[in-house]
């Protein structure tokens, strides 16, 4: 029985996460038990530990007699997954870099060549959903798990941030064809390891670039 209620938790926690990292709840957003629990068809229990787990990781703040409230990522906050992630992510393609294969570098053009058919829509989601399946792929390549996880976790905060930042202005400004990852993976294919690292460092800090934007404009 506990295993089956865990494993229900898990569901409702990736549903609700899901739903808020794809705009679907906004920053400061309410949502109750009660919601979920006719929302989803299931019992308390797992609905009440799923939203205790995203409490723990601040993605949601509790709200006595009212329910769990949204909460707003900050600006420091994403200083600090874009610094992250740049430690991580550099690291893991030194590590690539060890044994870079021609076959590697063209599971990476295939990412970005089916990337380009969403990118062409100029729609967030699909913008996001893209350029983490090319980050995670090039991620995986250091046959590391833990950074791997850790990269995977701060990629979906980033797509969180992204949707709270720039949802409404997005198809107005933003670039959506992935230049960086060509460019990356030009520079992947001379083997020219520090051109590599420089040109990701800049791709993961173009978030925080065009939030400051943002913000001030």
């Amino acid at each position: 029985m506990a295993e089956t209620v865990m494993k229900l938790k898990d569901q409702v926690y990736e549903k609700i996460l899901d739903e808020i990292t794809e705009g679907r709840y906004h920053q400061n957003d309410i949502i109750t038990e009660r919601e979920l629990i006719e929302k989803y068809g299931v019992s308390k229990s797992p609905v009440r530990e799923a939203l205790i787990e995203l409490c723990k990781e601040e993605v949601l703040e509790s709200r006595p007699r009212m329910g769990y409230q949204i909460r707003p990522i900050t600006i420091r906050e994403i200083t600090d997954i874009v610094e992250l992630r740049t430690i991580l992510e550099t690291a893991a393609l030194r590590k690539t870099f060890k044994n870079l294969t021609d076959e590697k570098i063209d599971m990476l053009w295939g990412s970005i060549h089916e990337s380009d058919k969403m990118h062409s829509e100029k729609n967030i989601i699909k913008h996001w959903t893209g350029n983490i399946e090319f980050h995670l792929l090039l991620c995986s390549f250091c046959g590391n798990n833990k950074i791997y996880s850790e990269v995977k976790r701060a990629l979906q905060f980033s797509y969180r941030s992204a949707i709270q930042y720039f949802s409404a202005s997005w198809n107005k400004g933003h670039a959506t064809e992935a230049q960086r990852h060509k460019m990356l993976l030009e520079a992947m294919e001379r083997r020219a390891l520090e051109e590599s690292l420089k040109i990701l460092e800049e791709d993961i800090g173009d978030l925080k670039r065009e939030l400051l934007e943002e913000v001030a404009g």
